[in-house]
């Protein structure tokens, strides 16, 4: 097994090399170990992504193992605890900033429930691998710098701006506070917290949690209504996707020549992240588990009997991180 996990960790650095788009700020002092960091997290997110248990074997400490669990039981129920952690790394980005620190922070970042895990990663005396120490939880709005009273709720849910543009600015502005306090160029944002205002955040990491999840069951659940509609118009555009007959079912403002090339493999990597219904009709974002960097946007008009396709596209949230650092 311990000859397994070497080999998936060298072909993972090959795939992260070229493959993976990491919407993060550098500010690395060290282009050495800036790469090392990347494969790391993202071999753990792999792992973890399907395996929890076993990502922590191959990548954490007994202490911060113990920490992970009474992290996971403040945040939702014990039973569940590894199932929900490994959907919290399907579809979170990675940022940090490689600064030579005795103990690096590297933080997982889930946009769509708004919140970020932060671990510390130190070097094993042993092996020389970085592994992690340390686990903390904090609301993105934290991050970003609400002040207390902190405001719970998803911060691009009370956007204005359409869904898909909302979660990827949002996203944005927190990778980039999260990048300057792990920098140095800002304070960071726990440090003047006391102990009970640290309890209450946690406490709307979970709420916000819960949120995004209970959001997500009218996909997951066969009701009538506009959910129903989405659901077959989805599973209309996937099967056309795969089948390499996208122009048959998107509207004549889709850009077909986009989704040239893409490998037919992609579209099953895509799962359901975010729902909102709107005056006219509904949309759905569906993240890729492999890729979180990307994820596909379904906007459609109609109700529970019909429904008319009005936009479809990929998304990508280091676009819009590129966007604002101009």
């Amino acid at each position: 097994m311990r000859s397994l996990n070497v080999m998936l960790r060298s072909l993972i650095l090959v795939l992260t090399m070229v493959l993976y788009l990491a919407p993060a700020v550098s500010h690395a002092q060290s282009k050495k170990l800036n790469t090392e960091l990347l494969v790391e997290a993202e071999t753990f997110r792999f792992f973890a992504a399907s395996d929890f248990i076993n990502a922590l074997k191959m990548s954490s400490t007994p202490e911060a193992n113990l920490k992970f669990a009474e992290l996971g039981e403040l945040l939702w129920s014990g039973d569940a605890n590894a199932d929900n952690w490994s959907i919290f790394f399907r579809h979170s980005l990675i940022n940090f900033v490689a600064g030579n620190y005795e103990v690096e922070t590297i933080v997982f970042q889930h946009p769509w429930a708004d919140i970020s895990l932060l671990t510390g990663w130190s070097r094993n005396p042993k092996d020389k691998r970085m592994r992690i120490v340390d686990v903390g939880i904090i609301m993105n709005s934290v991050a970003r710098g609400a002040k207390v009273p902190f405001p719970v709720g998803r911060g691009w849910m009370n956007e204005k701006s359409y869904a898909p543009n909302a979660v990827g600015s949002m996203n944005a502005a927190t990778t980039k506070a999260i990048a300057d306090f792990e920098s140095g160029k800002t304070k960071h944002p726990l440090e003047k917290l006391s102990e009970e205002e640290v309890w209450g955040m946690i406490a709307g990491v979970g709420l916000q949690w819960m949120e995004q999840q209970a959001d997500l069951l009218p996909l997951l659940i066969d009701e009538p209504g506009i959910s129903r509609t989405m659901r077959l118009a989805w599973n209309e555009v996937m099967a056309a996707a795969q089948q390499g007959r996208l122009a048959e079912v998107l509207p004549a403002n889709a850009v077909i020549e986009a989704f040239e090339g893409i490998n037919p493999l992609f579209w099953g990597t895509l799962e359901p992240v975010a729902y909102v219904e709107t005056d006219d009709g509904a949309v759905s974002l569906h993240a890729s588990w492999r890729n979180p960097n990307i994820y596909a946007v379904l906007a459609i008009r109609g109700d529970e009997t019909r429904a008319e396709i009005t936009h479809f596209d990929l998304y990508q949230f280091s676009d819009f991180i590129k966007k604002g650092a101009k």
